[in-house]
C-alpha cells in the first residue's frame, strides 16, 4: 500500500512514517500541513492519505474533498487525538473513508488504512454508532441531572454542602 502522512508535529510524522515502513507499507510522501498533503497527493497519487484533523490553522477536514479531486483513488483516514461523534461525523460527511483516533497502536493504525484500502468504511464500530445515533439536542446544560441515580445525588449533595472527602466518604458510609 502507497501512503502519504500528513501531521503538523514531525516528531510523530517521522515516528509513524517509519513505523509503516517497517510494517511493510511505502510512505510515498508526507506533509506538515492540508495544503502540503493535496499537493503530495497530487504528485504521488497514494493508495491512502493518513490525514490529521487538528492543525495550528485550522483542521484537515477541508483537505478531504481536495485530495479526492487532485487523485480520486486515494482513500482518505483521518488520525485524530480527538474522537467526538460530531467530528467523526463531519470527517464522513466530508468523504473520509476512516477515522483512527492517535491512542492506538500502530498494528489498529494499518488495520484501519488497510480496510479503508480494500473500500470499507474504517471507523471503530462503537464510535461510528455514536456518531450516527441520535442524541438529544437540549440548550439546558443541566439536562443530564435527570439521569443521576439516587446514589449520585447523595454524592453531589455532599459536594454542594462543601464536604472535604473525608466528610463525604464518613456522610456515606464509604
Amino acid at each position: 500500500m502507497r501512503l502519504l502522512v500528513c501531521d503538523d508535529h514531525r516528531l510523530l510524522l517521522d515516528a509513524l512514517s517509519m513505523a509503516l515502513t517497517y510494517n511493510g507499507h511505502a510512505v510515498v510522501a508526507t506533509a506538515l500541513d492540508p495544503d502540503e498533503a493535496v499537493e503530495a497527493a497530487r504528485e504521488h497519487q497514494p493508495d491512502v492519505c493518513l490525514l490529521d484533523v487538528n492543525f495550528p490553522d485550522g483542521n484537515g477536514l477541508g483537505a478531504i474533498g481536495r485530495i479526492h479531486e487532485v487523485s480520486p483513488d486515494t482513500k482518505v483516514v483521518i488520525l485524530s487525538g480527538t474522537i467526538s461523534r460530531g467530528l467523526v461525523a463531519d470527517a464522513i460527511a466530508n468523504g473520509a473513508e476512516g477515522y483512527v483516533g492517535k491512542e492506538k497502536s500502530v498494528g489498529v493504525i494499518i488495520e484501519m488504512l488497510e480496510l479503508a484500502h480494500q473500500g470499507h468504511l474504517a471507523v471503530d464500530p462503537f464510535i461510528l454508532q455514536d456518531a450516527l445515533r441520535p442524541h438529544p439536542q437540549n440548550d439546558d446544560p443541566l439536562w443530564v441531572l435527570k439521569f443521576l441515580t439516587e446514589r449520585e445525588w447523595e454524592v453531589m449533595r455532599c459536594i454542594m454542602d462543601g464536604l472535604s472527602t473525608q466528610q463525604m466518604a464518613d456522610r456515606l458510609g464509604v
